[in-house]
């Protein structure tokens, strides 16, 4: 069994929500912070892309929450359009996780601290920017040529000068400010941390990578604060596009996972950041101990057995499924993903029977959408929550919820009420589980797979008495 790892600090910002205590109150009330963008938004939702698919009805906007405090990361200035502005925004979460855990920001003494952050730094406006000023710009003067071929070079040159000067200025530092390895390095610099500090894209799972990295650097002893997380930057047109070409949106003006007609998800934006110690030093220190991290696995799932990588977690965590009281599920909307879950859980826990425990299932999509790189961090910010409230949080209620959930022979249900929760004769704490799963309903030569590549994680709360 793993050693228990602590978290002691958390920071999170979703649609609607700008901390922890906002994304419960959203939770606990049942409300959907989805949207449709404003008429200056480049999205054109109610339109078909490329692939004559729809866009989606509704998002999980960040909006203003998309920010950053300039002087708090030794920059008294504004962020600059052709910068990466994702980097800015990571920092400030980080900053405000290490706040909300009571720590320093930044110390004279470098800390045994190390960095891990889930991120996709392919697509930012450092990026992009370099693009625009390069391959771009010599595009779009290669067209304008073709349709004014005796236009003088002089005037062609005019022409390239006035679209350069539209762009955003170039900085030289922000090209490598795009790139993964800066964005880590930055962010531990200002942190003060003198162990690793990396980013990693593990699509969907990246926060639970980033977690059991983090964990890992912990229980080896290589650091004694860890910093994990992942982020979903505001969504462009141009990834919704692409995406599009894999999964399906739904159209519907609501979005509540488990329904039994599900049509599609709902991309949101976002991210969660929290700040890991070994659980003896937490409790040497009198820190707040919001849950523990017992285990992360993550793993693909043989042929008709969606339950392996859940009941490998759970073993690893010393825990049967009578000591699991919540299930954070990835809940994305999609019928054959959300199938596969339910026929996971159903597995392991078996018909309801006489004295056997039930175990509630949600997911926080329904009131943030799905934050992609970012859900599973999404995730188990909402069950530690619950394990530190001691509460069976909601989701978000369908009109008629999925054939398998409603059934009294399951022993699972539909959260669709906060529930106190109550321990019960259960001698062991309470404990969660969140799950997370890419997008990959087919396998490589196209077939429709039963199987995909997901995680779990088992959380467990933090005993009232400490010995």
């Amino acid at each position: 069994m793993d050693e228990a790892v602590a978290i002691v600090g958390m920071s999170c910002r979703f649609a609607g929500c700008a901390t922890p205590a906002a994304l419960w109150n959203t939770i606990l009330s049942g409300k959907s912070r989805l949207s449709i963008p404003g008429p200056d938004a480049e999205i054109p939702f109610g339109a078909k892309n490329i692939f004559d698919r729809p866009y989606p009805s509704r998002i999980g906007l960040l909006g203003n929450l998309y920010s950053c405090v300039p002087s708090m990361q030794n920059f008294p200035r504004q962020v600059n359009a052709g910068e990466n502005q994702d980097l800015y925004f990571a920092t400030q979460m980080v900053f405000d996780a290490l706040t909300d855990a009571s720590m320093r920001i930044r110390s004279r003494e470098p800390a045994r601290g190390t960095i891990r952050i889930g991120y996709a730094p392919p697509f930012n406006a450092s990026t992009v920017n370099w693009l625009q000023h390069t391959a771009f710009l010599d595009q779009t003067m290669e067209i304008t040529r073709r349709f004014m071929p005796n236009a003088p070079e002089e005037a062609m040159e005019a022409v390239r000068a006035r679209l350069k000067e539209s762009l955003p200025e170039p900085n030289p530092a922000s090209f490598l400010m795009g790139t993964g390895y800066r964005f880590a390095s930055w962010i531990a610099r200002e942190c003060a941390f003198s162990g690793e500090a990396t980013v990693l894209d593990a699509g969907m799972l990246s926060g639970a990578a980033a977690l059991r990295g983090a964990a890992r650097d912990l229980r080896d002893g290589s650091a004694d604060i860890a910093i994990a997380g992942a982020i979903s930057p505001p969504l462009g047109r141009f990834y919704l596009e692409g995406l599009s070409g894999e999964i399906l949106f739904s159209s519907k003006t609501s979005f509540t996972p488990f329904s039994d007609s599900p049509d599609g998800t709902v991309p949101g934006e976002g991210g969660a950041i929290f700040v890991l110690k070994r659980r003896e030093d937490a409790l040497r220190a009198h820190d707040r101990i919001y849950a523990l991290l017992r285990s992360v696995e993550i793993s693909h799932n043989p042929e008709g057995d969606g339950s392996a990588v859940l009941a490998a977690a759970m073993k690893r965590a010393g825990a049967e499924p009578a000591a699991i009281g919540l299930i954070e599920a990835d809940g994305s909307g999609m019928a054959t993903m959300e199938a596969r879950e339910i026929e996971a859980v159903s597995k392991l826990w078996g018909e309801h029977a006489p004295g056997r425990a039930l175990v509630g299932i949600g997911s926080v999509k329904g009131n943030i959408g799905h934050t992609l790189r970012a859900a599973a961090a999404a995730g188990v910010a909402k069950a530690t929550l619950a394990l530190h409230h001691r509460v069976l949080p909601p989701q978000t209620t369908p009109a008629r919820p999925a054939t398998a959930l409603a059934d009294r022979k399951s022993s699972a249900y539909l959260l669709t009420a906060p529930r106190p929760w109550i321990a019960g004769r259960n001698p062991k704490t309470r404990m969660a589980a969140v799950l997370a799963a890419n997008f990959d309903p087919v396998n490589p030569v196209g077939e429709t797979s039963r199987a995909g590549r997901s995680a779990a994680i088992i959380l467990e709360e933090e005993p009232e008495t400490k010995k």
